[in-house]
C-alpha cells in the first residue's frame, strides 16, 4: 500500500507565495487595528482620569434637562434593581 500524500504537499509553489503574502497583509491589518484600539483606549483612560465626580454629575444633570423621561426611566430601574438588591 502507497502512502496518500496531503494536499499540502502537492501545493504549487506560486500558490504558496501567494499564501504568504496573504498572511503578511493580514498581519499589518492586524497590527493596525491594534495600534488604533491602544491608541483609542489610552486616550479614554487619560480622559477619565482628568475628570473628577463633579464633571460626572454636571453632566449627568445636563442629560437629564435634555431628556427628562430617559431620566425618569433610569431612576425607576436603578430604583428597582437597588430595592430587589436590599430586599430582605
Amino acid at each position: 500500500m502507497g502512502k496518500k500524500k496531503k494536499k499540502a504537499d502537492k501545493m504549487p509553489e506560486a500558490t504558496i507565495d501567494d499564501a504568504l503574502s496573504r498572511a503578511q497583509v493580514e498581519l499589518e491589518r492586524a497590527k493596525t487595528c491594534y495600534e488604533n484600539l491602544r491608541r483609542g483606549a489610552f486616550e479614554k483612560i487619560e480622559n477619565a482620569r482628568k475628570t473628577n465626580l463633579g464633571d460626572v454629575i454636571d453632566g449627568t444633570l445636563e442629560t437629564v434637562k435634555r431628556h427628562p423621561a430617559a431620566g425618569l426611566g433610569v431612576a425607576a430601574l436603578l430604583g428597582f434593581f437597588i430595592g430587589r438588591l436590599f430586599r430582605r
